[in-house]
């Protein structure tokens, strides 16, 4: 007997306690949010001349654009959002003072965001990122939970919050054989041919893309340009990692989720087609 079926599998490698999770949340997309990428490197060597972070993870975190976060700190603070569990201030600049005490290493979080005039779908139809707030638009087009490669069936996912910010950095254009073109940070989420979560800046001409029909598309081309203006993202309601793959100019990819929370997790859409059972 021979049974063939197709479907999305998200694999995890890495795991954290549900209230770090909360914390590297709270820190990525509320009180500790870094949009500019200058900002994130001075909060690195801040990290480092102090002594919390080493000269060879200082230039990590920088090539890869993240910014390190510490559990009950914020840059926002004493003007933080209330309710956040922030209670000293985490400088941006290396110049700043040290703590008198050595704060507790919660992670990372990570810079990249889409261009204002990138349009993703939203309620079925696609908008450029900058008019959907305005144009008071409260849901995202996500793929649904029972989604497969063959049908990837895609539903509206409430939106928790719309994050935009001023910077200074490179974007990547990535365009398809197919006519499709995205501009994106660096550091976004791009889902390749082979259905893993990768960032932008990995990618290069003979790549594949995934989609949103499920089917791969070869890149074409891959520039970059410095962007000076204002960058955008979404973010979900649903933690559901299937929820948070969206559809941006036809092609799939991560929501902001994926690139703070479960940054340090490996996530592969993969497909299992004709499986053969015979003899079981």
């Amino acid at each position: 007997m021979r049974i063939k079926f197709a479907h999305l599998v998200f694999v995890a490698l890495l795991s954290a306690s549900s209230s770090a999770l909360a914390q590297v949340e709270t820190r990525c997309f509320n009180d500790d949010q870094i949009i500019n990428p200058v900002d994130a490197q001075g909060r690195n060597a801040w990290a480092r001349k102090c002594g919390y972070i080493d000269t060879r993870r200082e230039a990590g975190y920088n090539s890869f654009g993240d910014y390190v976060i510490f559990a009950n700190g914020c840059h926002m603070y004493p003007n933080h959002p209330t309710g956040t569990a922030c209670t000293f201030r985490v400088p941006l600049t290396e110049s700043a003072p040290c703590l008198t005490f050595t704060p507790a290493l919660l992670g990372t979080c990570v810079v990249g965001c889409y261009t204002a005039r990138e349009e993703l779908r939203f309620d079925d139809r696609y908008w450029p990122i900058e008019d959907a707030p305005q144009g008071g638009v409260t849901s995202v087009t996500a793929l649904t939970q029972t989604a497969t490669l063959l049908r990837p069936e895609f539903a509206e996912q409430p939106i928790q919050s719309y994050v935009a910010g001023d910077t200074v950095e490179d974007i990547f254009v990535l365009q398809t054989a197919d006519g499709h073109k995205v501009e994106v940070t660096s550091e976004h989420p791009m889902v390749n041919g082979d259905g893993v979560m990768v960032r932008a800046n990995t990618l290069k001409v003979g790549d594949t893309l995934l989609r949103v029909d499920g089917r791969k598309v070869d890149l074409t081309q891959v520039s970059v340009f410095r962007y000076t203006g204002k960058v955008w993202n979404v973010k979900p309601q649903s933690k559901v990692k299937m929820e948070n793959v969206l559809d941006v100019e036809g092609l799939m990819t991560g929501s902001v989720r994926f690139q703070n929370e479960w940054a340090n997790d490996y996530f592969r859409l993969t497909v299992r087609e004709a499986l053969d059972v015979d003899g079981l």
